[in-house]
């Protein structure tokens, strides 16, 4: 049974989810604020945010900077980012933790809209 580390339900929309999601196997590397580097697989993504499976439960409002090298049909890019973690809850193969962008550019934002609502 997974343990509940934390959630956030409520966006500041009202609502829980604000963006289209969409899957997605992408690496991702990322640093926390001590300058340690992690690996993970996102799950889906969309332009508000992201799930992905880590080795580490971070905690609520964690702020992380990530970058993700990705290659998508004719589309090659790098996307950087600053997320805060919204939830992290244990599986037997890691944690399943949730990421909201808080720091990206336009550009990217707006590639994983097109990508989420599969315009691309």
């Amino acid at each position: 049974m997974a343990a509940m580390f934390a959630i956030n339900d409520i966006s500041e929309g009202g609502s829980r989810r604000q963006s289209v999601r969409r899957m997605a196997f992408w690496s991702v590397i990322f640093q926390d604020l001590s300058g340690k580097w992690f690996r993970a697989k996102t799950d889906n993504v969309s332009s508000g945010g992201m799930q992905m499976m880590t080795d580490t439960a971070f905690p609520v409002g964690t702020k992380l900077f990530i970058k993700m090298p990705l290659v998508y049909r004719e589309h090659k890019k790098q996307i950087e980012a600053i997320v805060e973690t919204k939830y992290s809850v244990a599986t037997s193969a890691g944690f399943k933790t949730g990421m909201m962008f808080t720091r990206i550019t336009n550009a990217d934002r707006e590639f994983l809209r097109a990508y989420s609502e599969k315009e691309i």
